[in-house]
């Protein structure tokens, strides 16, 4: 492979400098270099899809205007987009130096990390709060109000947007604010060594700490508000006009269809073998080129991003034209783990790199719709479309011979597929397959609401979680490392998080619906052969490119003709585990 590469060097410089000057050495390695099956340890690896030969050329358009520096009537306005402009920056900055610490920060450098990381969050704070930011929405909203011709429908949701940032940000004082960015960056460090060492007693103060600063939080909230509900409080900074009594009756019905559900699906499951153990060796760098190679095809820009280990929890973040995406430190003895979460941390890369950055850049108008939208396009790709039948026949030739596995009945499509539709309970929640997920998710929703409301306290978390889990699930934990200790969330401060990932579930399957009335049969044949453009492409026109231009349910209802609904879900869930070929079904 060496020698071929050197000839395609050769031939490439002859042809920039006697025949085709145009064709630039980067125009020949993307046309011609990796179209090339690779060699490594004896194996061949696939080369990506041809995206150039799957979709129609793109007419050159006229340059898109810059909203972002667009001339306004509202000279308010204008200065309202310039100071944001800049929060949005300071965001950024934030945002990197928090990857950073992630994966490439020396040890040593945590704690000065942490006061930069902490200065950021206040500064921002007090820009977003300050007295002339204040003047200037005033001012802004009466100009609305009285040229509305002058305003339109992204001008208005972006002064919609900046105002709730305001009163996001307003009650609460820029010491809590610093002290909070503080802690939950130590709190990854914290989380690591607790779990580690299945330090309960080094967790519980840590998580006394962390409790009693985002009551605090809370309370703020709540007085500027009346209202009495301090863990509503939490979850609207996640899930933007997403109320607590929805997430109730939503988790409430859920609950009540999968106690009757995971039954008929397990003695469904006894009716066939079990799939085949796949525990083998799977060399860590070629798992990450498997990684890599599928977020390309997903269509994630590694122009604009990239992927990286770290001995921490998996997160993904940056800007749309830098985006991070970070995955605990491979397996390298289950490939499946990783490529889950790759694909996972992947659907948030794709929403991130959708958004309008184009033309409203820093803007909030610009900005993701919370944690529950940006589930949804995670588990839309892990959870829904890596679990179907054609997704395995198109990675399944390409990881045996990856893996040096040719004719391995463990690669093969049917037990890949059969290994990501099994469903058994399990205690850890990353484990968790598609059904047993939500009950996971149930979980932590009523033991974090309790925690913040004041029902449980910090020293009986141990005995609630397994109590929690004997009723849902009927198993117990061995230990707090596979109990209350493994997830990062509450070690960070994200009370109000988890009700997100059922939420987002809940939204995947219904623009899933959507989408397949929409593409029809022809979008499993895209999957199987490769190409994911289809899914990316409905996503970026459906979400992605809207930014925050509609609130959640307006959003939810555009994409998918009705609101939000946990019957989607159900009936996914019923479609793809008991229907009579479930098992070796797409």
């Amino acid at each position: 492979m060496s020698t071929l590469r050197s000839f395609l060097t050769t031939v490439t410089r002859f042809l920039k400098n006697n025949v085709f000057a145009p064709f630039t050495p980067q125009w020949w390695k993307s046309r011609v270099l990796s179209k090339i099956p690779f060699i490594g340890r004896g194996a061949k690896k696939q080369a990506l899809p041809d995206t150039d030969a799957q979709t129609a050329p793109v007419a050159p358009q006229a340059p898109t205007v810059v909203r972002q520096y667009e001339e306004h009537p509202s000279t308010a306005y204008m200065e309202l987009k310039y100071n944001f402009r800049d929060v949005g920056r300071m965001q950024a900055i934030s945002e990197t130096l928090g990857r950073d610490f992630l994966t490439a920060m020396p040890e040593g450098a945590w704690k000065s990390r942490l006061g930069q990381i902490a200065f950021l969050h206040r500064r921002i704070h007090e820009d977003i709060t300050s007295t002339r930011m204040s003047d200037l929405i005033e001012r802004a909203k009466s100009h609305q109000s009285n040229h509305p011709d002058d305003w339109d429908e992204w001008d208005t949701a972006n002064l919609r947007e900046m105002d709730t940032m305001h009163s996001h940000y307003k009650p609460v004082s820029p010491d809590l604010i610093e002290k909070r960015a503080r802690m939950s960056y130590e709190g990854r460090r914290q989380h690591r060594d607790c779990l580690s060492a299945g330090d309960w007693p080094a967790a519980r103060e840590y998580l006394t700490r962390v409790i009693d600063l985002n009551k605090q939080i809370a309370e703020a909230k709540c007085q500027a508000c009346n209202t009495n509900s301090p863990y509503e409080a939490l979850m609207d900074e996640y899930m933007p006009g997403i109320k607590l009594s929805d997430v109730e009756s939503w988790f409430g019905t859920m609950e009540k269809r999968l106690s009757t559900l995971l039954p008929e699906i397990l003695e469904r499951q006894k009716q066939t073998e079990p799939p085949k153990d796949m525990h083998d060796f799977y060399p860590a760098k070629a798992q990450m080129w498997l990684n890599q190679a599928m977020l390309s095809a997903i269509g994630f820009d590694f122009q604009r991003g990239g992927l990286y280990e770290t001995g921490h929890n998996p997160v993904e973040g940056g800007t749309p034209e830098d985006t991070r995406l970070v995955i605990k430190n491979v397996d390298i003895h289950n490939f499946m783990d990783s490529l889950k979460s790759a694909l996972h941390e992947g659907g948030h890369g794709i929403y991130i790199q959708g958004l309008p950055r184009t033309t409203w850049r820093y803007q909030p108008v610009a900005q993701d719709m919370g944690a529950a939208v940006h589930e949804s396009q995670a588990l839309i790709i892990e959870m829904i479309m890596a679990r179907t039948r054609a997704f395995y026949s198109y990675i399944s030739p390409r990881v045996e011979g990856l893996f040096h596995g040719l004719q391995n009945p463990t690669l093969s499509a049917d037990n890949m597929h059969k290994n990501k539709i099994w469903v058994q309970p399990t205690t850890q929640r990353k484990s968790a397959d598609e059904v047993t997920y939500f009950l996971h998710v149930l979980h932590r929703f009523k033991l974090e609401r309790d925690l913040i409301n004041g029902k449980l306290k910090v020293a009986d978390l141990p005995d609630a979680w397994n109590a929690g889990m004997r009723d849902l699930l009927g198993i117990e934990p061995d230990s707090v490392k596979d109990g209350c200790l493994q997830d990062v969330h509450w070690f960070v401060g994200k009370f109000g998080y988890f009700p997100s990932y059922a939420i987002g579930h809940m939204l995947a399957a219904q623009l899933y619906q959507t989408m397949r009335k929409d593409e029809g049969s022809d979008l499993f044949e895209h999957i199987a052969q490769g190409n994911f453009m289809p899914v990316t492409s409905w996503m970026r026109e459906k979400i992605h490119k809207k930014g925050r231009l509609l609130q959640f349910d307006d959003l939810v209802t555009e994409a998918t003709g009705k609101k939000l609904s946990p019957k989607p879900l159900i009936a996914h869930l019923e479609s793809r585990y008991l229907k009579d070929n479930a098992l070796i079904s797409a």
